[in-house]
């Protein structure tokens, strides 16, 4: 083999010696640049025979990433939903997008699959797709607007903490929002529709997560990102989020998609602060 090839098949048979729960120190070939799988070993390791050893999936996530993982050629292999279910905890990402409908026929829901450099997770009704950039992902078409009880209802339903909300009401937008804590049950809310006297529809967002950062939720464009140039999130809590309040799920899908991402982390203790209201 050249020095190239040689190197990718050590580093895969690497893979599966840690993944085995062996020490890399212990590994009885040369170890130069094994210290994390590329694209090319990961490849084959997700195309070969089905691991379902949850272990060992918890062992080799630890020596990959998720840029990695989306220069991979793989699709929906088996080995890629075990992979997954390590990695959802323990990666973080930066976008997301809820796409309506199906990608193809041939791709079952509920299941993980890479595509053109994107990370996506088929339901019935959806995908949600992962990128590292805004720019990654497709424009889409303009999705309706979302009145205001409505978005509430969600948070309420998930435990979604809203730290601020802008709306729309024919060509005046207003934005509410407060110093950092959640706006959701304020009562000045209850007055907005009241003395606009008509329905208001929800553009956007801001919801706190787990880990202190800030998910700006995108309603028109189904798409939520981290406040901050680079900020990165958990992916459970990305992905998590952005699906609940989003989308209306119904109870089935509402429990299947926590069996995948996990709960909704509640936040810890934070004292209430009146909020304030501006109109933009």
């Amino acid at each position: 083999m050249t020095t190239d090839v040689a190197d990718q098949m050590s580093a895969f048979l690497a893979a599966l010696w840690q993944g085995g729960g062996s020490a890399l120190s212990t590994f009885p070939f040369s170890r130069r640049g094994m210290g994390n799988l590329d694209e090319t070993a990961l490849t084959y390791l997700l195309e070969s025979e089905e691991i379902t050893d949850a272990a060992f999936w918890n062992r080799v996530v630890k020596m990959i990433s998720l840029p990695v993982l989306l220069r991979t050629p793989t699709t929906d292999t088996g080995n890629l939903q075990h992979l997954m279910r390590q990695a959802i905890q323990l990666w973080n990402s930066r976008v997301c997008m809820i796409v309506p409908g199906m990608a193809d026929a041939t791709t079952s829901p509920w299941r993980w699959e890479v595509k053109t450099g994107q990370l996506i997770l088929q339901t019935p009704r959806f995908q949600i797709q992962v990128a590292q950039s805004r720019r990654q992902l497709p424009q889409g078409e303009e999705a309706p607007l979302p009145r205001l009880d409505e978005v509430r209802s969600r948070a309420d339903r998930f435990g979604i903490p809203l730290t601020a909300l802008r709306m729309v009401v024919t060509d005046r937008h207003i934005g509410y929002g407060g110093p950092g804590y959640d706006i959701s049950h304020d009562t000045r809310l209850d007055g907005i529709s009241d003395a606009l006297g008509q329905p208001e529809g929800v553009i956007e967002a801001d919801a706190r997560i787990a880990s202190g950062a800030i998910l700006q939720c995108m309603f028109g464009h189904r798409v939520a990102s981290a406040r901050g140039a680079r900020t990165q999130v958990p992916l459970d809590a990305l992905l998590g989020t952005a699906t609940r309040l989003l989308s209306d799920l119904t109870d089935d899908e509402a429990e299947k998609i926590t069996q995948l991402l996990g709960a909704q982390q509640p936040l810890p203790g934070q004292p209430w602060s009146q909020p304030s209201f501006d109109d933009l």
